[in-house]
C-alpha cells in the first residue's frame, strides 16, 4: 500500500482535523459516504454470518482506502461530484475491493446487484452499469498507482487475545476488550488517518484510546507491543488515539443532534443532516 507523505498529510489532511468546525463537517460527510457503501456491500454479502462479517468488513475498508485516495489524487471534494459519479466511484471501489480481496465476483453479477440504486437516475441496463464501473475502475487504479494492496490493523486483533489469555483473563472479558477496540477500528475508518499512519500505529492508538475510555488498566502497551514484535513510535500511536477520541467525539455529537432531530419529527432525506444511525451500527458487530 502507497501511503501519504509527511508533506501531503501536514498540507491536505491534518489542517482539516485540527479545525473542529471543518473536521465535524467532514466527518458527517464521511459517515454518509460510508452509510452508502455499506448499503451497497449489504446488498452483496450476507453480514450476518462470521465469515460474512469479515468479508465485509474488509471490503468496506478497502473500499473507503480507495475512495479516499480517489478524491485526493484527483483534488476534488465530495461535493464536486454529482450524485450519479459518487454511486459509480463506489460502486467501482467495491468491484476492486472484492479483487483486493481475492473474492472474484463477475462484474455482470455487480452490476445486477446494484442496478436498483441507479434507478432514480434512469432505467441503466445491466451492460451500461458494468462500462460505467469498469471506466471508473481505471480512473481509480490510477489514484492509486494501480497498488491495491491494503494493510488494514483488523488482522491485529488476533494479538490483543493471545495478550490477555497470556493474563489469563476471563472469555468475558477477552471478548469485551475486543470488541471496544473493534468499535475503535471502525471509527477510524471515519477519517483517513489509514493514508499516513500504518495498520500498527492504528491499532495501539485504538487500543490507547479504549484504555482510557474504559478504564482497561490491565493493558500495558509496551508489553503489547514487545508481544508484537515491532517497532513503533509511541508519539505517533498517541497522535492515533488523540485523532480516534476526537472522531469518536464528534461522531457521537452528530447521533445525538440526528436524535433530536428525529424527535422533533425532522424528516429524513438524502440531502439533510441526518445521519442513517442503522448503517453505522451494522459494522459494529463485526467482531474478528
Amino acid at each position: 500500500m502507497t501511503y501519504l507523505t509527511k508533506e501531503d498529510w501536514n498540507n491536505f489532511l491534518l489542517p482539516k482535523l485540527c479545525d473542529d468546525k471543518s473536521f465535524s463537517e467532514l466527518l458527517k460527510e464521511n459517515i454518509k459516504i460510508q452509510n452508502s457503501f455499506i448499503r451497497l456491500i449489504n446488498n452483496i454479502i450476507n453480514s450476518q454470518k462470521n465469515s460474512g462479517k469479515k468479508l465485509f468488513q474488509r471490503i468496506l475498508i478497502s473500499s473507503m482506502i480507495y475512495y479516499y485516495k480517489y478524491i485526493l489524487f484527483n483534488n476534488i471534494s465530495h461535493s464536486d461530484l454529482s450524485s450519479l459519479d459518487k454511486l459509480v466511484l463506489y460502486c467501482s471501489s467495491i468491484f476492486l475491493s472484492f479483487k483486493e480481496s481475492n473474492k472474484l465476483i463477475h462484474i455482470n453479477i455487480l452490476s445486477s446487484k446494484f442496478q436498483p440504486f441507479f434507478i432514480k437516475y434512469k432505467v441503466f441496463e445491466i451492460e451500461e452499469i458494468r462500462d460505467l464501473i469498469i471506466k471508473k475502475e481505471f480512473d481509480i487504479l490510477m489514484s492509486i498507482e494501480f497498488n491495491m494492496a491494503i494493510d488494514s490493523p483488523y488482522g491485529l486483533l488476533n494479538y490483543i487475545k493471545l495478550y490477555l489469555t497470556k493474563l489469563q483473563k476471563g472469555n468475558e472479558t477477552i471478548f469485551r476488550t475486543i470488541n471496544y477496540i473493534n468499535l475503535n477500528l471502525n471509527d477510524s475508518i471515519l477519517f483517513p488517518l489509514c493514508l499516513y499512519y500504518t495498520p500498527k500505529e492504528i491499532f495501539f492508538g485504538c487500543i490507547l484510546s479504549a484504555k482510557k475510555e474504559y478504564n482497561l488498566d490491565f493493558i500495558n502497551i509496551n508489553d503489547l507491543i514487545q508481544l508484537n514484535k515491532c517497532q513503533i513510535e509511541n508519539d505517533n500511536i498517541n497522535k492515533c488515539a488523540l485523532y480516534i477520541s476526537k472522531i469518536k467525539k464528534i461522531k457521537n455529537e452528530l447521533i445525538e443532534k440526528n436524535l433530536n432531530n428525529k424527535k422533533d419529527n425532522i424528516k429524513n432525506t438524502e440531502n439533510n443532516d441526518n445521519i442513517n444511525i442503522k448503517n453505522i451500527s451494522l459494522i459494529k458487530n463485526n467482531i474478528n
